[in-house]
């Protein structure tokens, strides 16, 4: 059984159309499941309980320092 010219193109561009298919799926797919991780892990950090105050007095205040530079535009 011979395959005619007409046949053996058609099937190769149903075959790479198909590839094309499946790799933009996993594509979009891929990028919807990093988006959710980043988001979870987002929202660990956010949802994590507060630490408890140190009772070491300079460790304290180093640490109230650090919050101030990351959040300067809220005062305290």
């Amino acid at each position: 059984m011979e395959l005619e010219t007409s046949s053996i193109i058609l099937l190769a561009i149903s075959t790479l159309a198909s590839f094309g298919v499946g790799r933009t799926f996993m594509h979009f797919r891929k990028k919807k499941q990093k988006k959710e991780v980043q988001e979870r892990e987002a929202r660990a950090l956010r949802d994590r309980p507060v630490e408890p105050e140190s009772k070491n007095k300079s460790k304290r205040k180093r640490q109230l320092q650090q919050m101030e530079k990351a959040q300067p535009g809220q005062k305290r």
